[in-house]
């Protein structure tokens, strides 16, 4: 058997990987996106075939330019080779209005554009013989009726249909995700786990971390990676993980979880040096994405600036013994204080660094008369939140209405009520850039105790 080699061109702006399977004097070319990057690869061996995964104009962009200079015979599923012949159903048409809800900053022309059907047309499945290989193309329907894609020994190309970092979409809908769950999945599943995946966009991977990510991550978190910033019960994590967006490569796993208007950002890695190459993770989010570091040990502010996170802000975790009078006036609040208490620390606080509770939390929390107020002048003038635990107490937020903002109201709600001075020991959060909560605090003797939150928040300009 001849050996054969690959060698893969990420073209345009969209990054469509086009793959390139060389033999000693031949080739072919899946998907190609880039005349110019695939000519020079190929340097005068002889392009026989070009086969498409799907018809979207990204994938076929130099279709018609290397079909003419080259002669290559051109393969693909039978729908894919009709929708390939019009610019509304290559997509070409619409790129102005792919590039905006894809994020990416157009630096291409696109140019509606057609080609010519295929010269050969499959329905479900068709097997070629190069080079003594067998490349078995298969119709794996989802992403598009007429995606397809090609096993050539260890090698699966797949196209749009699978990605690494991020889900399938479902151009038609309903009705071509019931197709893709009925025909291309199980197919995926019937596949060696351990075959070599090489998708449209992206990075590649192996098929089994993909299918099996939420099983793999749980197998990451029980072997305890080395450097990881969720720290979490094993419980937790298995109700975290059902909600969350999940990324496996080898022996590492990165997660999104959506939080009110923004997405946390975790990681359970054997090296920090894999915290890389995630932009296809990424690209999707239209939210805030967070990351926080909770050490004893300082962080560099450019920790995550290969993923093109930026330093945000930074908490430190002060600590008490003391007990302190407990003030009348700092009442239990009711479930009649639910939105007035909502709308203050929503105006006070950072939803992006600070915990803040919702609206279904807020409720529990003053059922278990963990949310403390003081009313003046029969509104909510000040609201603070404890949470009491095994005699340890852990003071959450307090803040106070800017029209009462005379200090007294403040020292009264971080003085720990009654129902909180069984605890022997207190816990409180503060940004370090704000000096006055420091100062109220340390006058009720709360000292640092060297622990940290260190915060970063994914670039804009991603």
């Amino acid at each position: 058997m001849s050996e054969i080699s690959l060698k893969i061109c990420k073209g345009g702006d969209l990054g469509v990987n086009s793959y390139i399977l060389m033999s000693k004097d031949s080739a072919i070319v899946i998907d190609p996106g880039d005349f110019k990057q695939i000519a020079e690869v190929l340097q005068g061996k002889r392009l026989e075939y070009i086969i498409i995964t799907h018809e979207h104009f990204d994938h076929i962009f130099a279709l018609n330019e290397l079909r003419d200079h080259f002669g290559a015979k051109v393969i693909a599923q039978r729908t894919a080779s009709q929708n390939i012949t019009t610019s509304s159903k290559n997509l070409s048409r619409f790129s102005d209005m792919i590039y905006d809800v894809m994020k990416v900053v157009k630096r291409q022309n696109i140019v509606e554009f057609n080609a010519q059907k295929a010269d050969i047309e499959f329905d479900e499945s068709y097997e070629l013989l190069w080079k003594d290989h067998a490349l078995l193309l298969t119709h794996t329907p989802g992403h598009t009726e007429g995606s397809c894609c090609i096993r050539v020994g260890r090698w699966l190309f797949c196209g749009d249909s699978l990605f690494e970092a991020t889900q399938t979409s479902f151009l038609g809908g309903s009705k071509a995700k019931a197709r893709y769950d009925e025909i291309s999945l199980p197919f995926f599943k019937s596949l060696d786990p351990y075959l070599h995946v090489y998708a449209g966009h992206g990075e590649s991977f192996i098929l089994g971390d993909k299918l099996n990510a939420i099983q793999r991550a749980i197998e990451i978190f029980k072997n305890r990676p080395k450097f990881t910033n969720l720290f979490v019960s094993f419980d937790e994590f298995n109700k975290i993980i059902n909600e969350a967006q999940v990324l496996v490569r080898d022996n590492n796993c990165f997660l999104l979880i959506k939080h009110n208007g923004f997405y946390k950002f975790y990681y359970l890695v054997d090296s920090l040096s894999n915290l890389k190459n995630l932009d296809a993770f990424f690209r999707l989010i239209n939210e805030p994405i967070i990351a926080e570091i909770v050490s004893t040990e300082a962080i560099k502010s450019d920790f995550l600036y290969d993923i093109d996170f930026k330093a945000y802000k930074i908490y430190s975790r002060y600590k008490s013994t003391k007990k302190n009078r407990s003030f009348k006036n700092v009442q239990n609040a009711t479930l009649d204080d639910v939105d007035e208490i909502l709308e203050l620390i929503n105006k006070t606080f950072d939803p992006l660094s600070d915990y803040l509770p919702n609206f279904d939390e807020l409720k529990e929390l003053i059922l278990k008369q963990a949310v403390f107020v003081v009313r003046l002048e029969n509104i909510v003038a000040g609201v603070a939140i404890y949470e009491l635990k095994q005699k340890i107490c852990y003071f959450r937020l307090n803040c106070i209405r800017q029209d009462f903002q005379n200090g007294l109201i403040g020292y009264a709600l971080a003085s720990a009520p009654e129902q909180m001075q069984e605890a022997q020991v207190f816990y409180a959060w503060m940004h370090d850039e704000n000096s006055e909560a420091i100062r109220l605090n340390q006058a009720l003797g709360y000292k640092p105790d060297g622990l940290k939150d260190y915060i970063f928040i994914k670039k804009e300009n991603r």
